[in-house]
């Protein structure tokens, strides 16, 4: 997939589960609202603070990213990986997604499993950061809020992973995690505005929208694969009078 297709998938991903976000993180931006003095709990410095803690958290998002795309190429690098793979393995995640976003099955949560363990250990480190009355620990609380365990975090993750670079992976992690900039960072301000992103509609049309990308990105997997099989079945062909001379 090119990396424009990736960043596309990536911003999807992020607006298609915005009410996963609300749901999870509105919770979470208040309670960093409350970790801090409370003079600077409201008013223009508010946001400036919430800006810092959703900094951190694109910020552990780029780097995970980059970490898991330079997995990812140094997986490509050892194993044949099939042409159409980055374009089917995009499709089964949003299939995943639509399905967990209409209720139908757990979709990415098990996911959010494999995060628990490192959430335990990293807990303790953030207590020390509170209370925040430094702009680097609400940086700082906010890279540790980057690595809380949530299934659509994950999926984008993954999603990195078929870009095999680190800077690609990076970049698909940082436009995911822009995308949800403005839900979270609203949620601990205007969050009443924004319970709608909550309704049974909105949650329909966003796995209706992820149903279709899926749709898509298979579709173009599979186009892909045959367009490599046959391209490989002409190039057998072109060399089989070369050795006969």
């Amino acid at each position: 997939m090119t990396d424009a297709g990736l960043l596309a998938s990536a911003a999807l991903l992020a607006l298609a589960g915005a009410g996963h976000c609300l749901g999870m993180c509105s919770g979470i931006s208040g309670a960093l609202t409350f970790s801090l003095p409370r003079e600077k709990q409201s008013g223009r410095a508010l946001w400036g603070w919430q800006a810092l803690f959703s900094g951190g958290r694109v910020l552990s998002y780029t780097l995970l990213g980059a970490l898991v795309g330079a997995f990812g190429g140094a997986l490509v690098n050892a194993l044949p990986v099939p042409r159409g793979a980055p374009f089917l393995a995009s499709g089964v995640l949003m299939l995943l997604l639509a399905l967990s976003l209409a209720g139908r099955a757990s979709g990415l949560a098990w996911l959010e499993n494999l995060g628990h363990g490192l959430w335990r250990r990293i807990q303790p480190l953030v207590k020390r950061l509170v209370p925040v009355d430094r702009p680097v620990k609400a940086l700082a609380l906010g890279m540790a809020w980057g690595l809380l365990p949530c299934g659509l975090v994950y999926s984008a993750l993954a999603l990195a992973v078929t870009a095999a670079g680190p800077v690609s992976g990076a970049s698909v992690m940082l436009v995911f995690g822009l995308v949800t900039l403005p839900t979270v960072m609203g949620a601990g301000v205007i969050t009443g505005h924004l319970g709608w992103l909550r309704s049974r509609g909105w949650r329909a049309s966003s796995a209706v929208l992820a149903a279709l990308m899926a749709a898509w990105f298979l579709w173009q997997g599979w186009t892909a694969a045959h367009q490599g099989m046959d391209h490989g079945a002409d190039h057998g062909q072109h060399d089989a009078p070369a050795q006969i001379h």
